[in-house]
């Protein structure tokens, strides 16, 4: 995901993203002064060399499974965290499931853009990368999207820097959250919980898996994530219902293979957790008619962040 450019030019206007986790790509999708916008992804197994980046860059995954690591430090990421990488600092990436690789918008914004999000939070650039990994919000998983499907589809520089600016302080929004060190149970949890995507595993088969007895395995993944496991399968399930809706064709199906019980199931969920539906989704993307409301509004953790919605 952090490897050097395959494609040195950005992406042809129109052109169809390629195979996310499957493919090795590392496109150049949106380039201003506000920012440099690049789509990457790494296949299952692939390895690399340690590598470094030359800005502050905010990395966010949206399919996938990736072990990061600084030093002594490393963390296991997929769609519900978000990576910041400091400058001149060594790290290596690795993928802990041989069978999954990963995908990532990779942003990295101008020194006075960056400075001036810092600051408006209340923090440094210093102290808003101390802590690599983060948890992003569905909020930001929503936008990542739209950010990526409008980029590859089309060549409007305004609208793209405006949603840069909305997704970079989305993501900073979530360095308010609380966040603590990883137990290495909770690193295999995540594991088995993209291994086994596809299956509907209890409580009690998760922690005989991993080990421990269910009420430890719920206490230290909520203290080290903070949010229930259930949740935080429920937010994998619908990031990616975000990725495969697009060129979805049976809704029904597509809910049924992510857990769900049902086509209204999946869009019940969907609609509390994003404020659309599906297909609404899927429509606002083909159309690229979807808009950041003017008007912001609280979350169930206090912040506040813009509404999305589809237009037209």
């Amino acid at each position: 995901m952090l490897d050097r450019p395959i494609f040195e030019e950005p992406r042809a206007q129109g052109a169809n993203p390629p195979a996310p986790g499957v493919d090795r790509y590392r496109v150049s999708l949106h380039k201003s002064s506000v920012a440099h916008v690049e789509d990457g992804s790494l296949p299952p197994g692939w390895e690399m060399p340690p590598l470094y980046e030359t800005a502050h860059q905010i990395i966010l995954p949206y399919q996938g499974l990736f072990a990061c690591s600084v030093g002594s430090r490393g963390w296991v990421l997929d769609a519900n965290r978000t990576l910041f990488v400091s400058p001149r600092q060594e790290h290596a990436i690795d993928h802990p499931l041989r069978c999954t690789g990963d995908a990532a918008l990779l942003i990295t914004p101008s020194c006075e853009v960056l400075d001036e999000l810092c600051h408006a939070g209340g923090s440094t650039i210093g102290t808003a990368f101390a802590d690599p990994s983060r948890p992003s919000t569905m909020r930001l998983r929503l936008m990542t999207q739209y950010l990526r499907q409008s980029m590859w589809k089309g060549r409007d520089s305004l609208r793209f820097d405006e949603w840069v600016i909305y997704s970079l302080r989305e993501a900073f929004y979530a360095l308010h959250a609380p966040s603590r060190p990883a137990a290495k149970l909770v690193e295999k949890t995540k594991q088995l919980l993209h291994a086994r995507f596809g299956e509907r595993l209890s409580l009690q088969q998760i922690a005989t898996e991993i080990g421990v007895t269910p009420a430890y395995l719920t206490q230290e993944f909520t203290r080290s994530e903070g949010t229930p496991l259930y949740r935080y399968q429920l937010h994998l399930r619908l990031g990616k219902a975000l990725l495969d809706l697009p060129s979805c064709d049976n809704i029904t199906g597509l809910a049924l293979d992510l857990g769900f019980s049902s086509h209204s199931h999946f869009t019940a969920v969907f609609r509390k957790e994003f404020g659309l539906t599906p297909s609404q989704y899927r429509l606002s993307v083909a159309s690229q008619q979807f808009a950041l409301k003017e008007d912001w509004k609280a979350d169930g953790a206090g912040r506040t962040g813009p509404r999305l919605a589809a237009v037209g």
